[in-house]
């Protein structure tokens, strides 16, 4: 039943072609619009100093530092315009009457979170491709080398593969929240940006109590280890050569794994209980 489920779910979001454009193809393609702009600006300046670029690019960074920026807010938005449309759009065009008898509601709304995890994964497999376009126009506008792998085909592909890990599932905790919003609301507009909007919080209140607790063993801050997005940046900062900007509080990568597999099961069964409670009677 669930495999109907999805199954009908992958079909709808093929034919939405706007969906997937400005949720999955979107930012890739605006990353390698920015690396032509960028390249272009970085070529006049150095035929003003008469020069060439001689520092390599690394094709695979490229490609890890594309996956890694997905825990950026504006490219959270766009991947959350996509969850929005899948997870609140047959309130808005009142179909769930029509779904409900043909499935279990827990299989609806799970295959709802299951078709945006599938397309998010291509949707961070695309940036990697981006970063590396956009890498290779930089290259061949400022006439810098080119190199792939400079530490080793290994180690990039265990950091490329732990990036594209730990940005799906900070995808799905964020997709997790619009659920429970789109239930609750039934507003697509909910759902696409209070979950950026926890996310940005949780920057904040991380800022603040460092601030204002020195000691990172403070119990406050011990505690706030265990946010969603904390916890993709501890694991982003251990499986990646990408610093992370705002370092969580001591914790191991294990804790921090488990603590994001927690959050986004968790968030996943609280939308399916608040939509078995729901009633559907008008949709």
């Amino acid at each position: 039943m669930f495999a109907d489920a999805f199954a009908a779910e992958r079909l709808r979001l093929l034919r939405a072609r706007g969906v997937l454009f400005w949720g999955f193809l979107f930012v890739p393609l605006f990353g390698v619009v920015a690396g032509l702009i960028n390249g272009l600006f970085m070529r006049a300046m150095l035929s003003q100093a008469g020069g060439v670029a001689r520092e390599p690019v690394d094709l695979a960074q490229q490609a890890i530092d594309a996956v890694n920026g997905a825990n950026f807010f504006l490219v959270q938005l766009f991947f959350m315009i996509a969850a929005a449309s899948i997870l609140a759009g047959d309130y808005r065009w009142e179909t769930w009457r029509l779904l409900t008898p043909r499935n279990t509601r827990a299989n609806l709304i799970l295959a709802k979170l299951a078709a945006f995890g599938a397309a998010a994964a291509v949707g961070l497999l695309l940036l990697a491709l981006g970063g590396v376009l956009a890498g290779l126009i930089g290259a061949a506008l400022t006439g810098a080398p080119m190199a792939f792998a400079r530490d080793g085909a290994l180690p990039f592909l265990q950091q490329l593969a732990g990036g594209l890990a730990v940005s799906w599932l900070e995808m799905m905790a964020l997709a997790g929240v619009a659920a429970c919003l789109a239930v609750l609301t039934r507003a697509g507009l909910a759902a696409m940006l209070v979950p950026i909007a926890v996310w940005i919080l949780q920057a904040f209140v991380v800022s603040q109590a460092r601030a204002r607790f020195a000691d990172p063993n403070d119990p406050p801050l011990a505690w706030l280890a265990a946010l969603p997005a904390l916890c993709a940046d501890t694991l982003r900062a251990a499986v990646t050569s990408v610093a992370d900007p705002l370092p969580a509080p001591p914790q191991g990568a294990l804790a921090a794994l488990l603590f994001l597999i927690l959050w986004v099961a968790g968030l996943a069964a609280l939308a399916v209980v608040l939509f078995q409670r729901q009633d559907l009677t008008r949709e």
